[in-house]
């Protein structure tokens, strides 16, 4: 009997000893469509590495966030000291056009096509359109293997109004401001003309990304302010750690949601995120730019999500433009986690914000997802000598088709420093 129970310990000691030494062995792919070696560069677990449960788990969930794929089945099978691992992926392409239009203080008309692995890449595609009262705006990217491409020209035209405070009008192609008749007449008002062409490349590199942006800017004021070229460089680093990333636009036809099943079940424990940012943009004579321009910005992201998926963030973020130019100063909405909408802003040389939000599911089954998420903003700016608080509060109330790629919703905020309230028709948004 103690022999038996001396073979005992030594087999269990045994089997312990390999699976704590086991590295990876052969990973067999297979795909509908895609380039099995695509999804053998996304995939962070390599032939000789060592094998754990949880790097399998983590791994898994880096396809998972391609949103590329119907079904995604994952095993790993022991082989001596090693763990081999089969990957079997259901995926496809997609082509999708999506257009709206609103009308009210402004009209707004938006038009965009989006494409995911035509060719076999995995690759995702957009070219979109915007036109309003305020303007245009064109953009397209090309998202491919680990490098990200952008463009994007605008035009906007547009009045914007100063009020006490140091607090002024939103402006944007897209954006709705309805600060007119809201606050009493503005202190004064300008015509402002800005022409906008910007190009990105960014390159991931596992949870760390670079990038770096080109931005030719030409801008003119009805009032003798900082007219002429306000060209600039900006370059950046950025960390993301378990942040997952939303439903593409192949939702419609079900690719992206090989997650689904998981998402639906309770986390076995709480998730922690975390993501970071810092980047550097300079201008001057060097770049073709009338005024010398310096801006550094920060970035912080830290969330909680429960093991019902509830989710808890805290994002922080501050700017300093360094006695940078009028056009090229900080704003107050820039400072928020982008919960909020609000009618006017701050702007000023420095600033530091904070967005403190939880996103509470009321609802969660296999149609789609119910949540309320409530949020409180707090921002502080300097300008005219001092540091000026823009806060606010509210809500977003939305659902989540999980085969329509953005929540539909209604968001309410109060602006606690200016005491105006907004309601707003949501379309768009990550859950």
């Amino acid at each position: 009997m103690r022999k038996l129970f001396c073979l005992l310990l030594c087999l269990l000691g045994t089997s312990s000893w390999a699976s704590d030494t086991s590295v990876v062995g052969d990973i067999s792919i297979s795909t509908t469509r895609v380039d099995p070696a695509v999804v053998a560069h996304k995939f962070p677990l390599k032939k000789g590495d060592p094998f754990s449960w949880q790097a399998f788990e983590e791994a898994q969930n880096k396809l998972h966030d391609m949103r590329l794929f119907k079904k995604l089945d994952f095993s790993a099978k022991p082989n001596g000291n090693q763990t081999d691992i089969s990957i079997a992926a259901e995926d496809g392409y997609y082509f999708f056009p999506l257009t709206f239009f609103s009308s009210g203080d402004k009209d707004v008309f938006f038009l965009s096509l989006f494409e995911g692995n035509f060719l076999k890449k995995g690759e995702t595609l957009f070219a979109t359109a915007g036109i309003s009262d305020d303007g245009y705006a064109f953009s397209g990217g090309l998202s491919i293997l680990d490098n990200f491409f952008m463009a994007s020209f605008t035009k906007l035209d547009a009045e914007q109004r100063f009020y006490e405070d140091y607090w002024s009008s939103t402006h944007g192609v897209l954006s709705v401001s309805k600060d007119e008749g809201e606050f009493g007449d503005p202190l004064y008002k300008w015509d402002m003309r800005d022409y906008d062409l910007r190009l990105l490349y960014a390159r991931q590199m596992g949870d760390f990304s670079a990038f770096i942006s080109p931005e030719f800017k030409h801008v003119s004021y009805s009032a003798r302010v900082d007219a002429g070229n306000h060209n600039q460089w900006t370059v950046g680093l950025s960390y993301r750690h378990n942040v997952r990333t939303s439903s593409g636009m192949g939702a419609l036809f079900g690719f992206g949601l090989s997650d689904k099943k998981k998402m639906l079940a309770d986390l076995p424990a709480p998730l922690y995120a975390y993501a970071a940012d810092v980047s550097f943009t300079a201008g001057g004579a060097w770049s073709g730019a009338d005024y010398d321009i310096t801006k550094l910005t920060l970035n912080g992201l830290w969330q909680t999500e429960t093991k019902t998926h509830h989710t808890f963030f805290v994002q922080v973020k501050a700017q300093d433009t360094y006695g940078s130019p009028f056009s090229d100063q900080v704003l107050s909405t820039d400072l928020l986690g982008g919960q909020g909408r609000y009618r006017r802003l701050i702007r000023g040389k420095r600033g530091a914000g904070m967005t403190v939000s939880v996103l509470y599911y009321l609802l969660r089954n296999n149609t789609g997802l119910l949540s309320l998420q409530p949020f409180y903003d707090l921002a502080y700016v300097y300008a005219g000598g001092a540091y000026r608080d823009h806060s606010g509060a509210g809500a977003t109330l939305a659902y989540k088709f999980w085969r329509f790629p953005f929540p539909l919703g209604i968001n309410y905020t109060r602006n606690l420093s200016d005491q105006s309230n907004v309601v707003a028709f949501v379309v768009g948004g990550s859950f």
